[in-house]
Parts: structure tokens; C-alpha cells; sequence
């Protein structure tokens, strides 16, 4: 009996043990421990063509907060750039994860030895490295680095992850850090609806209505057919104003759950897809990221329920109660009621959503036709063997609304009393197959698996001063598309090269010149145009002593590609500052001057040379 009673004492303890050594495994907040910190930015927010994938930790405008190593472990990865992440370090923990610091000012001392020597003996300032034989190992606690502003980033911070064994990205909220307190509810702006066949209507109408959350209220509507819901949201953490992501997503219709989405976990491998989990139309014309809460082609995520679609069917002669709910991650809430074909009372009155930037637009398989209402209620469509008269489905305002099935026929024109529209489809695309297309103007390569859905793409070549070769209709892809586009006019094939004219700036593209014919690889069509760079880049001196040199280099068309600087022949490092456009030198030998003859040379991307030299 004795020996029982000390078997369950010592299993007693034993588990005691056990939970005593995980709690002191837990992990340790990167920065400021112990005291309350701010976030601008959280895990799964959305960032026009990807997800956020972590913390992104204010650190109050400064650079230079020391930076601890959150658990155990050792550095797995070190990366070094003048863009993405800046200085980065990757440490491995014993559980199997990862934690990511990101956006530093320096490393720690080791780190940084080890880091120079490498730049210096590679004559590179990018690194992407990975010691060995867990060369640096760090307890939980430890100074690692330094936060500051490197890379891509927006102001000072540190961008905090944690990911599993896989390299998924997981909610660094969900290890229950002390330093983040939110009592705030997040906001919901507006609510959208979008027609999901050429039958469906809301509010009589077809296509994306917008309704914008006024102090609650519920809104009131007519709906008819397939509906999609979206919604503009965000929010907000205490203490400051920066608007970070949603959590949770809830549909119910009438009290039953619909959807519920919650993103607590990210793989890497589908981040390109929130190209499809907002409205690709409303982004593309507004830069507004709805969230859809329904799951449509293409729009397949890890942590969407696979067994309902959110796709609402609706009756038009029957009632429907909808609430939307959102969370942020400490259970704040906030929601909207949606109260659907009660004939007692009136209709809420929404904005169809701007998407036409001419007189028509495309939405998912349906042409629409827009027109001035004050002359006839119908138009001519040419087809490529016959001519149809059509009837308007819908108006709004002073405007009437055609609508085409373009499953069914792609039209060659529309007349107008006052004008033709000319339309220039390429075949549709679809996922399903590989897609080649070829004529004298272009050439498109589309492998399977790179369409989110069914595009229908519109191809125009213009020239004036320039070769302009304009497509409409376009949409992301989940993976780079190849382009060869065939000029008319002869290039200096060694400066000229695509750029993006969409903008008002010309954007940088590349592509490599073969049989006059120069051929890219994007994401993202747009509107092209090949120019040519012979300008070279410009190198403004900032600084330049015995102590330190800094130099803004700068290219007005191409942009810069590479550069090298060197004093009395020796290469010296030089760390990239890409949004700041500088370049700033950094010594082997912290104590050895600067003297002698130094030569920088600056190249663009159209190899464009710019050299300066300086007596030191």
C-alpha cells in the first residue's frame, strides 16, 4: 500500500515536471517582453496579390530595437537583400517550428561577422545563406538582431512568423502572448452582391451592387437566383489606428451556418491565391479588397470548409434572414443582417460597383453593355455569322444594362446610335486545358493549372509614336503566364526591352530578344509597350569620407541592375536600399579609412553604364 501511494507521488511529480518544463518552453514575445506592444499588420491580411504571413510589430518610428530569440534553437536560414525582407534571420526550434525575423537593422555580433565575411570574400551584398552544423545557436531570450526599416518595408518594425516543420505560416497569436491586448471590435464597411449567373438579380439588377453599413442598420433586398457575398472590413487593435485583417468569417442563412473561415494557419504555396479570395473586379477597378464568403472557381484555400460553397440559391417568392459575423482574433465582433424578399418593406438602395472604364465590362461569363437610356431600349449585336437585336435587361439611373452570355457566343461588335464598340476576344481560357494562341501581333502560352477561372481577353494593337499593344479583360493568374510579343518596328535588340504602360510612368518588364520577337513571363497581363533605354543611371554623392560613402543612384526608365564600387582596386560592400534608392558602404575593417581612389560604376537594366570617381 506504502509502494502504491509513492508510485502515484512520484507519477505526481513526473507530471508536474512535464508541465512545468512546457510552460517554460513557451515562447517569448521577439520584442519589448513583458510590456504591452502595438501590431500593424497580423497573419492572413490582405496585401492586393498575397496574404500577410505573420506580425508585422511597431516599434514607434525607431530602428534599433533589440530583437530576442523567441524559444530555444538555432539559425536555420540568413538572407540578406536590398528588397522582400531585408535582413532576415530564420531560427529552428526544438519543437520542429520556425520563427522569422524580419526587416532588421543588423544582426548580433556573431551573425554579423559571419555575414561581412561572407559578403566580402563573394564580392556580393545579397545573401542567402544557411549555416552549418547549427553553427549559431541561440536560448530563448537572446539578443539575435536589432529591428529597423530593410528590404521592402513600409517605416520601421520587426515582421514576426512562426511556421511548423512544413513551413506553413501559423498564428503567432494563438502562443498567447501577454504584449497584445485588443478589446476593439473590427468594422464592416460595406456588403457587396454579385450576380453569379446571367439569371440572378439583386435588386433587379445584375452584377456588383455595393451596400454601404450605416449605424447597423440591416439591409433590405430583393434577390433572385445564384448570389455571391463579399464584404469590406478590417480591424482595428488598441492603441493605435492601423487597420489589420480579419480573423473569422461567419455566414448564416436563416440561422443555419453556412460558412465560417477562420485563418489561424497559411501555406506559402497559396498566398498568390487571394487574387481570388477578394473580388478580382472590384481590386483590379477600385484597389478595394473584398472578402467573398463564398468559394467560387479558382478560389480554393486551406482553410475553407470543403463541404459548402457559400453560394446562396435564392427563391425569389420566399424570405430569407442572412447575418454575416467577423471576429478578430481575441473573439471581438461585429455584424450585419440582411433581410431578403420581404415585400413589406422597401428596398435598401445600392451602388452597382464601377467597373467600366468604356462602355462595357466583363464579369465572369456575362458581356455587359452599358448605354445612355435617353435614345432607344436596344442595341444591335454583329456576331461572326449573324446579327441579333437586344433588348435591355436592366437600367439604373440614366443608363440601360445588355447582357450576353459569352459561354454561348463571343460578339464581334455592338452598335450604338452614336458609336460601334469593337470587340477583340481572344478564345476564352480555362483551366482545363493548355492554351496556345498565335497571330501576327503576339504570341500566348498559358499552361494548365495557371487560371483561376474563365478569362475572356481582348487584344488591340495601336501605334503612334509607339508600338502599344493593349489587352482588357484581365484578371491575375495563379502562376506566371508566357508572352512573346512581335514589334512591327526594327529595336536595338541590347536596349530595348517590354515595359508597363498602363500607369502613367513606364514600368520595367524585361524579356529576351529572339528572331525579332521578344518573349516575358507575368502574373498579371496588362498593356505593353517596347522602349528603348540609352540613358544611363544617375549617382547623386550623399556622403563620401575616410568614415563612410553613400550615394542615391537612380535610373529614369530601366532602373538599376547592378553596381560596384571599389577603392584602390579592392571591392567594397555597399548595402542596397531599394525605396530609398541609396546605397550606403560598410567596412571589413571598422577602423581602417577610407583613402585612396575610389570608382563606382552604375548599371540599368538596359546595360547602361554611369561611373564617378573620387579622390579620398
Amino acid at each position: 500500500m506504502v509502494i502504491m501511494k509513492m508510485k502515484k507521488y512520484l507519477v505526481l511529480i513526473f507530471l508536474s515536471y512535464i508541465s512545468f518544463n512546457l510552460n517554460s518552453q513557451d515562447y517569448l514575445f521577439p520584442i519589448k517582453p513583458g510590456i504591452q506592444n502595438y501590431l500593424s499588420g497580423n497573419l492572413g491580411e490582405l496585401r492586393g496579390d498575397h496574404f500577410h504571413m505573420g506580425l508585422d510589430i511597431k516599434t514607434n518610428g525607431k530602428i534599433g530595437i533589440p530583437v530576442y530569440a523567441t524559444s530555444n534553437g538555432y539559425v536555420e536560414r540568413i538572407r540578406v537583400s536590398g528588397t522582400g525582407y531585408g535582413k532576415a534571420i530564420y531560427l529552428k526550434h526544438e519543437d520542429g517550428n520556425k520563427s522569422v525575423y524580419a526587416h532588421l537593422n543588423k544582426f548580433d555580433t556573431n551573425l554579423e561577422k559571419y555575414i561581412l565575411n561572407y559578403q566580402y570574400t563573394n564580392k556580393t551584398f545579397i545573401a542567402n545563406l544557411y549555416p552549418p552544423d547549427k553553427r549559431f545557436s541561440y536560448k530563448k531570450g537572446e539578443l539575435i538582431g536589432f529591428s529597423g526599416n530593410s528590404g521592402s518595408s513600409g517605416g520601421p518594425h520587426l515582421h514576426f512568423e512562426i511556421r511548423d516543420s512544413l513551413d506553413n505560416a501559423l498564428n503567432p497569436l494563438e502562443f498567447k502572448f501577454k504584449e497584445i491586448v485588443d478589446k476593439r471590435s473590427p468594422t464592416i464597411e460595406y456588403v457587396s452582391l454579385k450576380t453569379l449567373n446571367i439569371n440572378s438579380r439583386v435588386n433587379n439588377k445584375f452584377g456588383i451592387i455595393k451596400f454601404p453599413i450605416k449605424n447597423n442598420n440591416p439591409i433590405k433586398l430583393s434577390l433572385d437566383g445564384e448570389i455571391g457575398i463579399s464584404i469590406l472590413a478590417y480591424d482595428r487593435l488598441d492603441g493605435f489606428l492601423n487597420k489589420v485583417g480579419i480573423n473569422k468569417f461567419e455566414l448564416y442563412v436563416n440561422d443555419s451556418l453556412v460558412i465560417s473561415n477562420r485563418i489561424n494557419l497559411l501555406k506559402y504555396s497559396e498566398t498568390n491565391n487571394v487574387s481570388w479570395y477578394i473580388e478580382p473586379n472590384i481590386y483590379k477597378n477600385q484597389k478595394k479588397q473584398y472578402v467573398k464568403l463564398y468559394q467560387d472557381d479558382g478560389n480554393s484555400l486551406s482553410f475553407h470548409n470543403p463541404s459548402k460553397n457559400g453560394i446562396i440559391s435564392i427563391d425569389p417568392d420566399k424570405e430569407y434572414f442572412i447575418e454575416i459575423i467577423i471576429y478578430d482574433y481575441f473573439n471581438n465582433s461585429s455584424s450585419i443582417r440582411l433581410e431578403i424578399n420581404n415585400s413589406e418593406k422597401s428596398f435598401s438602395e445600392g451602388i452597382i460597383s464601377e467597373l467600366f472604364n468604356e462602355n462595357y465590362s466583363v464579369i465572369d461569363n456575362t458581356l455587359i453593355i452599358r448605354t445612355d437610356n435617353t435614345t432607344r431600349n436596344s442595341i444591335d449585336i454583329i456576331y461572326k455569322n449573324s446579327i441579333d437585336n437586344l433588348n435591355f435587361s436592366f437600367e439604373e439611373g440614366n443608363y440601360n444594362y445588355y447582357l450576353i452570355d459569352l459561354r454561348k457566343n463571343q460578339p464581334i461588335k455592338a452598335l450604338l446610335d452614336d458609336k460601334e464598340i469593337n470587340f477583340n476576344f481572344l478564345d476564352f481560357v480555362n483551366d482545363k486545358n493548355y492554351y496556345r494562341t498565335e497571330s501576327k501581333d503576339l504570341k500566348i502560352n498559358i499552361n494548365r493549372s495557371r487560371v483561376f477561372d474563365t478569362l475572356y481577353i481582348e487584344f488591340d494593337k495601336r501605334t503612334d509614336s509607339i508600338e502599344k499593344f493593349i489587352f482588357k479583360n484581365t484578371l491575375p493568374f495563379k502562376k506566371n503566364i508566357e508572352l512573346t510579343l512581335k514589334p512591327y518596328k526594327n529595336h536595338k535588340l541590347d536596349k530595348s526591352y517590354v515595359y508597363d504602360i498602363k500607369n502613367n510612368k513606364p514600368s520595367f518588364i524585361g524579356g529576351k530578344w529572339k528572331n525579332k520577337e521578344i518573349t516575358f513571363k507575368t502574373r498579371k497581363i496588362s498593356n505593353y509597350s517596347i522602349l528603348e533605354d540609352n540613358e544611363p543611371p544617375n549617382i547623386t554623392i550623399i556622403k563620401a569620407n575616410s568614415k563612410i560613402i553613400k550615394f542615391k543612384i537612380d535610373d529614369e526608365l530601366s532602373g538599376i541592375n547592378s553596381y560596384t564600387g571599389n577603392l584602390n582596386g579592392n571591392w567594397i560592400l555597399f548595402e542596397y536600399d531599394n525605396k530609398n534608392k541609396t546605397i550606403i558602404s560598410k567596412k571589413l575593417d571598422p577602423n581602417k579609412a577610407f583613402k585612396g581612389k575610389f570608382v563606382i560604376d552604375v548599371f540599368d537594366n538596359a546595360k547602361n553604364k554611369k561611373s564617378l570617381i573620387l579622390n579620398l
